[in-house]
């Protein structure tokens, strides 16, 4: 929760990358497709990787439907509560971030799952797919959100196959980026980044000074600095 608060203070989009460039990381930008719920929305923890899989038909019959209860309940009940469970158990600050396989048909979380999460140390959501109940998600005192968007439906179905096991999310910069539980996600009004767990502190670090260092830059261009001295004291900005 330290480090979240504190790139919660010091880091936006662009620093952010820049570090992860200064580190010789380039390829955890994620698609643009992720937008948030509503402008300035800030989505900083650990990520909790979360595969989900489409139910196109959901017309199990009652013998498939008792051996599917009966498999789950072998490993620890339905599978939306082992996940939450698992957000209990870690510390708190998680990041959820759904892998849907880019199915896009139905809403993949709701606020009353969104709400569950957050009373137990989830402290936003990265989907690739969709939210719902968005009116009561954003009335949340603070539990970012980044979708592809929007549905109302949630027929259509889906089901958690793996939890806390790496997952594959659409990149910017490369086709796929790979997202494992010790990897930090850093999202604003500038786009998702993957920060990769061992880089966290180093990133940080920079992000920190950098922070430092263009506060005291944009008093000075702000007060007036001639054009010439800007460049000859900051370089190219």
């Amino acid at each position: 929760m330290e480090r979240i608060a504190r790139f919660r203070r010091a880091g936006y989009g662009g620093n952010v990358s820049d570090a992860l460039w200064r580190c010789g990381i380039t390829d955890t930008v994620l698609s643009e497709a992720f937008r948030p719920l509503r402008q300035h929305m800030l989505l900083v923890g650990r990520a909790l990787p979360v595969k989900l899989h489409s139910l196109a038909d959901q017309g199990l019959t009652p013998e498939e439907a008792a051996a599917q209860k009966a498999a789950w309940e072998t490993k620890g009940g339905h599978p939306q509560k082992q996940m939450m469970r698992t957000v209990d158990q870690r510390p708190d600050g998680t990041v959820l971030c759904f892998d849907t396989g880019r199915d896009t048909q139905p809403a993949h979380f709701g606020e009353m799952s969104c709400q569950l999460a957050y009373a137990h140390g989830c402290r936003g959501m990265l989907l690739a797919g969709n939210c719902r109940d968005t009116e009561y998600v954003l009335r949340m005192p603070d539990f970012p959100v980044f979708s592809f968007g929007t549905r109302p439906n949630a027929f259509g179905g889906w089901t958690i196959t793996d939890v806390n096991r790496p997952i594959y999310l659409p990149g910017h910069l490369t086709h796929y980026v790979r997202v494992t539980a010790q990897d930090f996600i850093f999202a604003d009004n500038d786009g998702v980044q993957l920060i990769p767990g061992p880089y966290v502190d180093e990133v940080l670090l920079q992000v920190e000074d950098t922070f430092a260092k263009e506060n005291a830059q944009r008093e000075q261009i702000a007060s007036g600095m001639p054009i010439d001295e800007v460049y000859r004291e900051f370089g190219v900005l």
